[in-house]
């Protein structure tokens, strides 16, 4: 079974893993959750995982197993998980990253940038935090559009593999962020000119109130993704440069992230690499360099 495992596409795998991982963490916590809805799912999505790999590809079955399972997956882990950590670790360490915080920089700068908010600048890190949504679809479009198959899996491996790591440190290390734990120390709202107080809207109304913010998996997977750019684009690079760093600045300026939350972020992003890389090329070496694997 484990030889069957190891020879589909690494991110078929990690899809499989991770989820069977989760859930064995429902049944180690069971008697803490007020339901085991979860595990169903969890189960579903392992189970149709493994039936994609086994059935004869065509164009939509291919859609579905390389883009529409993939994108379900991460965001049906990133809500379930949301709801489960108050269950599984509910002793959030908000308190301990503003430490880090002020020993670090000597301010906090989320309270520094309250001080000098206005509502251009707002609708600009407002937008610019919006650019993490399709920062993936990007790098994955150019690689599919360009027939780069090979390529195109080791970045959904990555990417994936960024994401699931993430979650992994939500559970380990929760933490709502400045906008829920410190709301007292911030004298003025965020208000943009257009768009940015209904983004924040419905931002708030999606992922409700998380402990998500270390490490800033939006600060891992976008500097994941330009590094992919990088690589396979220097246009996409150029083009994304910019609007990432305002991305990362936007986490801090917006309340969602310590600035503690953004170095894990970069060290996510430097472990997703080093790691998923090595272990990508050691799956092609292992699988004769080919990509045509179900």
């Amino acid at each position: 079974m484990i030889k069957r495992l190891f020879r589909l596409q690494p991110a078929f795998q990690l899809n499989i893993v991770f989820f069977t991982f989760l859930c064995l963490i429902l049944l180690i916590f069971s008697d803490r959750l007020p339901s085991f809805n979860f595990f169903i799912i969890y189960a579903s999505i392992v189970i149709f995982q493994i039936f994609l790999c086994k059935v004869p590809e065509n164009a939509f079955l291919s859609f579905i197993k390389n883009i529409g399972l993939p994108v379900f997956s991460v965001l049906i882990a990133f809500d379930t998980i949301g709801e489960l950590i108050a269950y599984i670790n509910p002793k959030d360490i908000d308190a301990v990253l503003l430490k880090f915080d002020y020993s670090i920089l000597g301010f906090y700068p989320y309270v520094y940038f309250d001080k000098i908010a206005n509502p251009a600048l707002t609708e600009l890190m407002q937008l610019s935090y919006c650019f993490y949504y399709i920062l993936p679809f990007m790098i994955g479009i150019y690689l599919i559009k360009n027939g780069n198959k090979q390529e195109f899996y080791r970045a959904l491996f990555l990417v994936l593999f960024c994401y699931y790591l993430s979650y992994i440190g939500y559970m380990l290390f929760p933490a709502l962020g400045p906008r829920y734990s410190i709301p007292h120390m911030f004298q003025n709202e965020l208000n943009g000119l257009f768009l940015a107080h209904k983004i924040k809207d419905l931002l708030n109304s999606l992922e409700g109130i998380k402990r998500d913010a270390f490490p800033s998996g939006h600060v891992a997977v976008s500097l994941v993704v330009l590094i992919l750019m990088l690589k396979y684009s220097k246009k996409l690079f150029l083009l994304s440069f910019i609007p990432v760093i305002f991305l990362i600045i936007s986490t801090i300026y917006c309340r969602y992230h310590y600035f503690t939350d953004v170095l894990g972020g970069i060290l996510l992003t430097v472990v997703t690499l080093l790691v998923g890389n090595l272990y990508y090329s050691f799956w092609l070496s292992k699988n004769g360099n080919t990509v045509i694997k179900r």
